[in-house]
């Protein structure tokens, strides 16, 4: 019932992509992995999910942008419901559980987090990023890593092909101008990481800055049962 879309250029976050995936308490699921550089090992992905009937790999040449891969993989879905997973990110057990949630109980087109957790590597310093509301309906802004929406928005609402930054956001902005109606999720359930090297974020506002923009939980060596939290409806259709 949901298939999620990752696109990457990184090799070394395959186990995380995966990882991400396998754990979801939510069970028909398809995901769909877009390499985007050409240097990439294809048959070390394919190699990994070998035994996997709900996985398909493919790659696209890196001169391709992120919004041009990511609406190759909503063209190529086969549900209804359409995730994007970041490949660096943390998604928990429940974050598919608690948007189905929303789908299936408002009429809600578009889903993310307008608030959530955000997780500084070299610091082990948890914060709580707040760019728009929390389980509200309305028109918020949402974090890039947390869009989920129905297929039926596509493809008068595509990811624009654009280099650089701002894919993500301008997907949101696209839809708030076609009235699509947009709910926010709890803060719970899914962690912005932020490593050590800023170079390495597609994002690249500094982590200071980031900081300083931030609500401060403190030092915490395992964000994991801090920003989880069982929606108990775990559904397997």
């Amino acid at each position: 019932m949901v298939s999620l879309v990752a696109c990457t250029i990184r090799d070394n976050m395959m186990e995380n992509i995966f990882e991400n995936f396998e754990r979801q308490e939510w069970g028909k699921k398809e995901l769909i992995i877009i390499l985007n550089k050409d240097d990439m090992e294809i048959e070390m992905w394919k190699e990994r999910s070998k035994d996997k009937d709900n996985v398909s790999i493919y790659q696209l040449p890196e001169e391709k942008s992120l919004g041009e891969c990511l609406n190759f993989g909503i063209e190529i879905s086969q549900y209804n419901i359409v995730a994007k997973l970041d490949d660096d990110d943390y998604y928990s057990p429940y974050y598919l559980t608690e948007a189905m949630e929303v789908f299936t109980t408002t009429d809600a087109q578009l889903v993310g987090k307008g608030k959530s957790f955000m997780y500084f590597e070299k610091e082990q310093l948890l914060t709580i990023r707040n760019i728009g509301s929390e389980n509200l309906a309305g028109s918020s802004s949402l974090k890039g890593g947390t869009l989920i929406f129905k297929k039926e928005i596509y493809p008068n609402n595509k990811f624009p092909s654009i280099v650089g930054n701002g894919t993500d956001s301008k997907f949101v902005r696209a839809c708030k101008r076609s009235k699509i109606k947009i709910h926010t999720t709890s803060r719970y359930n899914y962690v912005y990481i932020r490593r050590a090297n800023n170079n390495s974020h597609t994002y690249k506002r500094s982590n200071k800055t980031l900081k300083q923009k931030s609500q401060i939980i403190g030092k915490v060596e395992n964000y994991v049962p801090v920003i989880t939290k069982d929606f108990g409806n775990n559904s397997k259709s």
